[in-house]
């Protein structure tokens, strides 16, 4: 069994009981649903509320704002069971340069809603920088032991030379190693970063660090649509045929934003070194939204004359699983360190296999041959995507099955209810009335991670 997964995996329906109050499970962020075009985080973290519903109280706190900076006119709403409270993001514009802004009352609102629970605290957030990780961490220091400081990394760690994250961080990022409690990663590189931060910025302490994958959920249960091989070809044909796909074709995808930070271009490159020694018909769908990098891309397509090999598609969200499911392999090439991509889980639960850099690193995926894993290059890439192109039937069932076996969102839901049980009950001396059959594999800031796999991991 590796050892980053939290095992066995056992239902639990509700929040264990800490034996006092019930807790109240608080997320901070910059953007929450319906801005689903963000990108992972939202999603995810929206899974995470819906999960804690149970015997916790949730709240959510964000901007009034969504993927696309125009504002949500709701002030605040239920969304499957969420309650969310928005409030306003001055100069929305600059979020268009990485500069959000959230109005203090988010804070305040949140100090009051953690002063009149009458259980423990979880606020949780997944930025590293800016107001919202300065608003949980004031949070820490007015409640103290009372409030568990959770942060989700979803690829925030990479590092961008610039004098404004220098003052930042010279200025606060002590005290965000300090006081956060918990701390989850997704694979070896962001835990090694990780573990790099927290010795650069003094921690002596034990770092409660978690090895945690991204899940799936929300995939379409359509065993018609799957084979014991993989996909069942008159499935994939149809489904082509309703987005005017060639069915005969040799279908590459991205799904994401269209940003420089993707490797689009890169990725652009690899698909036509590839066709150049490919017999087959060929074509390259880049699918999501423009985020002010779409122009930049048609030009560099223009300039090889790719209109006939390359798509360019925005707004697919409803629909994006059928892109993963029509597609015969996935492409995930970024130029930073975003770790996993949640959209290349998404499309191995749709059996399509994965070609991604170890930018984009996915525990499980190399070893189970769900996909390839490279350091990039062009012809290392477009050798990679012949591989998947010619052994396509086994690749896609490995896909689905690693899917499912690993980051399967039920099954998660339950080890993540667990994991903040555990947490504050050592962290605020309860007893405990759970079985503790669920272990997370803590990590401390000082351990060396050893790749010894991609499925498994040695501390």
């Amino acid at each position: 069994m590796p050892k980053n997964e939290l095992t066995p995996e056992r239902p639990h329906d509700v929040m264990p009981s800490c034996g006092g109050p019930q807790p109240l499970y608080l997320q901070l962020t910059y953007m929450h649903a319906p801005a689903w075009g963000y990108g992972g985080p939202v999603r995810l973290m929206f899974d995470y509320a819906r999960w804690m519903g149970g015997n916790s109280d949730v709240a959510v706190f964000t901007s009034d704002v969504h993927h696309d900076l125009t504002r949500i006119p709701r002030k605040s709403e239920t969304i499957s069971g969420v309650p969310i409270e928005r409030h306003t993001l001055f100069f929305p514009s600059l979020a268009k340069r990485g500069f959000y802004l959230p109005s203090p009352l988010m804070c305040v609102r949140a100090a009051k809603r953690i002063r009149s629970s009458p259980g423990p605290a979880i606020v949780h957030f997944s930025e590293l920088r800016g107001p919202v990780p300065l608003y949980a961490l004031l949070l820490k220091v007015l409640f103290g032991k009372r409030v568990t400081l959770v942060h989700s990394a979803f690829g925030s760690l990479h590092y961008k030379p610039g004098w404004r994250r220098m003052v930042y961080d010279a200025l606060f990022m002590k005290a965000f190693v300090k006081l956060v409690d918990l701390r989850l990663v997704q694979n070896t590189h962001e835990s090694e970063v990780y573990g790099k931060i927290c010795r650069d910025y003094g921690q002596k302490k034990k770092s409660k660090t978690v090895l945690w994958p991204l899940h799936l959920d929300g995939v379409p249960d359509d065993p018609a649509r799957y084979s014991e091989s993989g996909k069942n070809h008159a499935a994939v044909r149809q489904v082509r045929r309703a987005y005017s796909i060639p069915e005969d074709a040799l279908v590459f995808l991205f799904l994401g934003r269209l940003h420089p930070a993707k490797g689009i271009l890169r990725m652009i490159d690899a698909y036509r070194k590839f066709c150049l020694t490919c017999p087959r018909n060929t074509l390259l769908l880049i699918v999501g939204r423009d985020d002010g990098f779409q122009a930049s891309v048609e030009e560099y397509i223009a300039s090889n004359e790719d209109h006939g090999k390359i798509r360019i598609i925005n707004n697919v969200y409803e629909s994006r699983f059928d892109y993963y499911f029509l597609a015969d392999a996935f492409l995930g090439f970024p130029t930073i360190f975003e770790e996993t991509m949640l959209a290349s889980i998404e499309a191995m639960g749709c059996a399509t296999p994965i070609v991604v850099s170890r930018e984009a690193d996915i525990p499980f995926v190399q070893n189970e041959r769900a996909g390839l894993v490279i350091d990039f290059d062009v012809h290392t890439a477009a050798e990679a995507m012949g591989t998947i192109a010619e052994n396509l039937a086994p690749f896609q069932a490995s896909a689905r099955r690693v899917a499912a076996r690993y980051f399967d969102g039920a099954a998660t839901s339950a080890k993540f209810r667990m994991l903040f049980h555990m947490e504050m009950v050592e962290k605020l001396g309860l007893e405990n009335h759970e079985s503790t059959d669920i272990q997370p594999v803590w990590r401390d800031e000082n351990t060396t991670v050893e790749r010894t796999s991609a499925s498994t991991w040695r501390v």
